[in-house]
């Protein structure tokens, strides 16, 4: 009896161990990427690409631009569907395939609640955490404003040893790109110390992020900081003409920019106007030259090649897929200072196009077929510089509002003083806090406080409400800016916002109640704000800011085009399906690119 009890005994441990077993072997099984899909996914963003301009350059590309368009899947007809297109917001979309009114991304920038009910003008990587040496909270760059996971955050929870790497010229446009997990390895170029650099948000210690922390630091002791100007010199030069644009041959329509002299009176001179030119004349120096100018591109390329060459990290060599995101940010600084429709612009693109070249051959050398997907988008467009549009086009009826601090007639100075004629208040009362792009934020915290003065809304020392400013502020608006403006959205109303109206969907799809301000402007075409007085901008929900490349190329990708409507949050739900991947936060949806 006591024989069989072992035995029984035995069996049953028999049993247990075979089915954990089983059960580990499911485990791994289920973790496993589809033996068909991608094995490497590049995310790629171009900051301010507009796709006609893209389209109108082509002539003149000759490397991974023209492979992209030539030998990719290219959507014609993407548009972002939210109002304050900007960095943060565009990259917080691509990287989750939603909305800002989702990824809670609304702005670069917006005005956050602090516990003692005041309001703080919040960048949107600024993550707060407590400084151990002073105890006091202070910020540094971080994913904590980000409401849902990214498709790299979904990606480590579907396979758990994948990597996530993203590179950038900006912090928002690395960090919304990757995602939450600390795992991720993210880094962008620093204007400060002309190095690459991360956050504590992400754990450098992880089996990915020391090994990719180890790549960063080799190249930025060996090709970055001091060593850019032996690199870089001091000067930018043009690129030579193509052969092209000195033949007899007339050009392609849209394919010249604005001569660099007609174009000079209309540019902020970070690096002097004309060429060529003197990165060194940066206010902030050498390396604020370099940041405006499209050698900060060259160095993303530099870094990027150097990670995915590490066999230390073996991106795309394993079993389970991982992904590589890479924004390059030349496009969008050199547009703000010297304009979408520059000679200087035109040089970015073209360099651009020489980079993209590199990466393309770079990928074709390491995996077989069908082993890598790439996607390429942008976070917005870009408005041309509205006093040159003016120039060329008699039917233009755009103009361009002062928002900085140190403008005498500032948008936010003017419509204050106004509102308080409105209000009866005293003329240097604030009602309005500030805006951040379209949106105005009132000065709620001293609303309570704010008395009116006798006149003719009755007699001194009566309360001014949000619901006063609420009442005054759109005949305000179409007083003083009615050709700037053709509507405002008050927030407190929003329930009853006519959503038949696509520029009040578009406002919706930006909306958040906690970050969104009090009321949203909705802008007439070719209007911007900008804090000076030259260069351009972007913002609006018009097709020159929303219209935006949308290709992918390589693995399972067709050539061919389409012009079907499609928007830029569908790019992370195409690749997240390649890779076996769900995201129940998308908006967007995935695109069929088989063959």
């Amino acid at each position: 009896m006591k024989r069989l009890r072992v035995s029984t005994l035995a069996l049953g441990l028999s049993l247990v161990v075979s089915f954990l077993a089983l059960a580990q072997a499911a485990k791994r099984e289920a973790t496993k990427a589809p033996a068909l899909s991608p094995r490497l996914a590049v995310l790629v963003s171009v900051d301010g690409l507009q796709m006609k301009r893209l389209l109108d350059y082509r002539p003149y590309f000759v490397a991974g631009l023209a492979r992209l368009l030539d030998e990719g899947y290219v959507e014609r007809n993407a548009h972002y569907e939210h109002l304050n297109t900007e960095t943060g917001p565009g990259h917080a979309s691509l990287g989750t395939g939603a909305p800002p009114r989702v990824t809670g991304i609304v702005g670069n920038r917006w005005f956050e609640p602090r516990q003692d009910g005041s309001f703080r003008s919040t960048y949107c990587t600024d993550e707060p955490y407590v400084d151990p040496q002073t105890q006091k909270t202070v910020y540094r760059p971080g994913p904590v404003h980000l409401r849902v996971p990214t498709l790299g955050d979904r990606l480590l929870e579907t396979y758990p040893s994948a990597r996530v790497v993203s590179v950038s010229g900006k912090d928002r446009a690395a960090i919304f790109m990757a995602g939450k997990r600390r795992e991720h390895a993210v880094y962008w170029w620093d204007q400060e110390t002309g190095r690459f650099v991360t956050s504590g948000s992400y754990d450098v210690a992880s089996p990915g992020g020391a090994v990719v922390a180890k790549v960063v630091g080799r190249f930025n002791s060996t090709r970055a900081g001091g060593h850019l100007l032996r690199r870089f010199g001091l000067a930018w030069r043009k690129m030579a003409d193509p052969e092209w644009t000195v033949s007899s041959i007339p050009a392609p329509p849209g394919t010249r920019p604005v001569s660099a002299f007609e174009m000079r009176r209309f540019q902020i001179p970070v690096s002097g106007l004309g060429w060529d030119k003197d990165l060194s004349l940066a206010l902030k120096g050498y390396f604020q030259g370099i940041y405006y100018s499209p050698f900060v591109d060259e160095l993303v390329m530099d870094l990027i090649l150097e990670i995915g060459a590490s066999t230390d990290l073996g991106l795309g060599r394993g079993e389970q897929p991982d992904i590589l995101c890479l924004s390059l940010s030349a496009q969008d600084t050199v547009s703000h200072t010297y304009g979408p429709e520059s000679e200087e612009n035109l040089d970015v693109l073209r360099r651009l196009d020489v980079q993209l070249g590199r990466l393309l051959e770079a990928l074709d050398r390491t995996f077989p077929a069908g082993k890598v997907i790439l996607a390429l988008s942008a976070d917005h467009g870009f408005q041309k510089t509205p006093e040159v549009e003016a120039l060329h086009d008699k039917a233009f009826t755009g103009s361009r509002l002062l928002t900085g601090k140190g403008a005498l007639t500032s948008f936010e100075k003017r419509l204050n003083r106004y509102l308080c004629q409105e209000l009866c208040l005293p003329l240097d009362a604030r009602p309005i806090l500030g805006n951040e792009s379209f949106e105005l934020k009132y000065n709620l915290p001293l609303l309570p406080a704010m008395r009116t003065v006798a006149g003719p809304c009755g007699a001194a020392g009566r309360t001014v409400t949000a619901a006063d400013v609420d009442r005054v502020l759109p005949g305000a608006i179409e007083r003083l800016y009615h050709e700037e403006f053709r509507t405002v959205l008050l927030a407190s109303q929003r329930l009853s916002w006519d959503q038949s109206d696509r520029d009040v969907r578009v406002a919706l799809n930006d909306f958040d109640a906690v970050r969104s301000g009090e009321a949203v402007l909705i802008p007439r075409r070719g209007v911007i704000l900008y804090p000076d007085s030259r260069g351009s901008t972007h913002g609006s929900q018009y097709e020159y800011d929303t219209h935006v490349p949308l290709v992918f190329w390589g693995a399972a990708a067709r050539t061919g085009v389409s012009d079907a409507p499609r928007t830029p949050y569908d790019l992370a739900p195409t690749v997240a399906k390649l890779l076996g991947v769900t995201l129940p936060d998308a908006t967007g949806t995935a695109i069929d690119l088989s063959r």
